[in-house]
């Protein structure tokens, strides 16, 4: 049957863009269908992770993206404020600081240990994210982009598979593919058609939000800017773009059921216990109920490997520790060039099931720990609960009960600085991965570890010009990073043996890649001898999703040769098992026991990390 494109996207939210985006720039013509005719206008997201900027720095974007009209400001901070109430009455408890960009940055060059990420984290609303994607996308000529149509099933064969939509006339609409990738959200009908069940739920609370403009909030702010602003009445506030324009959260059970009005609704979230604080709202701009989800798909694929999911189809979680959009363009870049490699013909089925071999432990791992997220505000809604009287109150007690407050948010710490979660993402027991049986770095939550060692990250560091990061010298697919040093003598290049050995080596790896059709840019690092300690080998090859396939040294790859070399491609592109794939590693599978537990605690009585005696 012929092709109407070889990837099929269903859904066009920001993970299903970024997506096509992906596969575009891989030379990889892709159809993307839409059933809504606009970007939303929900405001989902308001962080774009620094491991997200970092990957849309790769992509040639994250420069682009911060410039967007609406964007908050490289200047700005991103801190929380906890208060009593949100008004000139109130009294502030506590404050999250956390630095802004060009202070990230800074430290990041001043730093540039692999510690740090390539880019700093960016503030701007998904309403703002979509737009911007959805004007790239219709600029690019192999993306064939269909909104206002709605998908409505699929039909797997062992050659592809058929898409049907629907448009907004009622027209029907058949999309052949060899490709299907369900980017179609938490409700995923792609998922449920391809019978790939979840494992988890909604959570037992609900929303009310409130998007809406105030320029009157806007200048009469009583702790000055801030990020969200978390009220001691289980309300909060985010700024969403450091002008006019905010969302309100308040949980819907501690309203009356015949508030509704969502400017009365702003007003108590303002308040204090059940008084309403009143402003001039110039406009509301969105009035809704949401409820945080805690779930995850049992697999992220089909077994016949046809049809995949990515973003909330595959994962679903609240919005605690910013990881749900995030790991979603995480979920793109990896799977991207999974596609591109198998449509390109270099490719070994491998690749694919790696997928979720490799991703859903790391949700996993994400998911566990938002859930720690969402207790501590649990916990501190409970130093307070019955002395809500006292938070204001200029009495011993009342200062002794905000002191206490204090140095448990002190202790908490901001939720979305998991540097572990976020950058330390191991693939170490994945198939495709060619291990090398070097002693693994210890893993920390809240700080990354620079390692090379195959499966990992690979770490950024700046070169001696201060501007250029390795990932800015990264080929669209495989790289081949190989480090080489000046000898003082002559000023010639070596690399840690001779420059005949090294050039040897770099054209073994890089005919062999060329005699498979594997696309390898070959990059050649020299003198820069801060950036080959970070980087720990001569020889390093890094994925097309920015992790590290294999590394190793020249004397090795002479050793082994031709047919030794071809033995690394065939693991590292899903023909062959790495020998040191393991299916379950303990760290894994006892993070996903604490999953289960979490789950049968919520979807029952939501019970503290402490009853479970999980582990975060």
């Amino acid at each position: 049957m012929q092709e109407d494109a070889p990837v099929i996207i269903a859904g066009a939210g920001p993970i299903g863009m970024i997506l096509a985006y992906q596969l575009d720039r891989l030379k990889v013509p892709c159809l993307i269908a839409e059933q809504n005719l606009e970007t939303t206008k929900w405001p989902k997201m308001d962080l774009t992770n620094a491991r997200s900027m970092e990957l849309l720095r790769y992509l040639g974007l994250a420069n682009d993206y911060r410039a967007q009209a609406g964007a908050v400001p490289r200047t700005e901070r991103f801190d929380s404020q906890f208060v009593t109430q949100i008004n000139s009455k109130g009294k502030l408890l506590s404050t999250w600081k956390l630095p802004s960009v060009i202070e990230q940055d800074k430290q990041a060059r001043t730093l540039n240990d692999g510690s740090q990420p390539a880019e700093a984290e960016q503030r701007c609303s998904q309403i703002i994210f979509e737009a911007w994607m959805k004007g790239i996308l219709l600029k690019r000529q192999s993306i064939t982009a269909k909104f206002g149509w709605k998908y409505t099933s699929h039909n797997e064969d062992e050659n592809g598979v058929s898409v049907n939509f629907t448009d907004l006339d009622g027209n029907t609409h058949t999309a052949r593919g060899r490709y299907l990738v369900g980017c179609d959200g938490g409700g995923s009908r792609v998922r449920r058609t391809a019978g790939i069940a979840m494992r988890g739920g909604p959570m037992p609370i609900k929303f009310h939000l409130v998007h809406f403009k105030s320029r009157e909030l806007s200048e009469t702010l009583p702790f000055g800017r801030f990020w969200h602003i978390f009220a001691s009445n289980g309300g909060f506030i985010i700024d969403q773009d450091h002008n006019d324009t905010f969302t309100a959260h308040f949980p819907v059970h501690l309203l009356d059921e015949a508030e509704t009005d969502p400017r009365e609704i702003i007003y108590r979230v303002l308040g204090a216990g059940g008084n309403k604080h009143r402003i001039r709202i110039d406009e509301i701009l969105v009035d809704s109920e949401w409820t945080p989800n805690f779930s995850i798909a049992d697999q992220y694929h089909t077994d016949n490997l046809r049809v995949f999911l990515a973003g909330d189809a595959a994962h679903r979680n609240p919005p605690h520790g910013g990881y749900g959009m995030n790991a979603g363009i995480v979920d793109t870049i990896d799977l991207g060039w999974r596609l591109a490699a198998m449509i390109k013909g270099y490719g070994g089925s491998l690749l694919l099931t790696a997928y979720t071999i490799e991703r859903r432990p790391m949700m996993i791992r994400a998911l566990v720990r938002s859930h720690r997220h969402i207790f501590e505000h649990v916990k501190l809604a409970q130093i307070s609960d019955s002395k809500l009287d006292l938070l204001d109150a200029p009495t011993p007690e009342g200062e002794a009960l905000r002191h206490q407050i204090h140095a448990f948010l002190q202790e908490s710490a901001p939720e979305t600085r998991d540097r572990g979660i976020e950058f330390d993402l191991r693939y170490y027991h994945s198939p495709i991965v060619y291990q090398d049986r070097s002693d693994e770095p210890v893993w920390e939550v809240g700080r990354y570890t620079p390692s090379t060692r195959p499966g990992s990250r690979a770490p950024h560091v700046f070169l001696e010009d201060g501007e250029t990061s390795v990932y800015d010298l990264f080929g669209t697919e495989f790289t081949l990073v190989q480090f080489g040093r000046v000898d003082g003598g002559t000023g010639n290049l070596q690399i840690e043996d001779s420059t005949t050995s090294s050039e040897r080596a770099g054209d073994i790896l890089t005919s062999t890649a060329s005699s498979r059709g594997i696309p390898l840019k070959h990059v050649y690092i020299q003198d820069e001898p801060h950036a080959r300690r970070i980087w720990e080998r001569e020889l390093v090859l890094v994925r097309p999703d920015t992790h590290i396939a294999w590394r190793g040294s020249c004397a090795e790859v002479l050793r082994l040769g031709q047919e030794g070399v071809h033995g690394i491609w065939d693991i590292v592109t899903g023909h062959v098992s790495s020998p040191l794939a393991e299916e379950s590693p303990a760290a894994h599978a006892a993070t996903e026991r604490a999953f289960e537990e979490i789950v049968k605690g919520f979807l029952g009585e939501m019970h503290g990390r402490e009853e479970l005696g999980i582990q975060y």
